[in-house]
């Protein structure tokens, strides 16, 4: 029986393995940037455009929400 802890575990490592190589940092700016990690996603007068840019926020806050070395 697959244990869903580990598999996380495992999952959890590959995405740190892919984001802490060189390519992957650069990679990990360039989303960051794009999918308004530093800053705000709202879009005044829009709710579908602030969603949308929304939707894009939430994938960069997953990837950094999987490479957090937890303590």
């Amino acid at each position: 029986m697959v244990d869903p802890i580990k598999e996380q575990e495992k999952l959890k490592q590959m995405y740190t393995d892919v984001f802490s190589s060189e390519s992957g940092k650069k990679v990990l700016q360039d989303l960051e940037k794009r999918c308004n990690y530093h800053w705000t996603s709202y879009v005044a007068g829009d709710a579908y455009a602030t969603t949308f840019e929304e939707g894009k926020r939430a994938s960069i806050l997953h990837i950094h929400q999987m490479i957090i070395k937890e303590t």
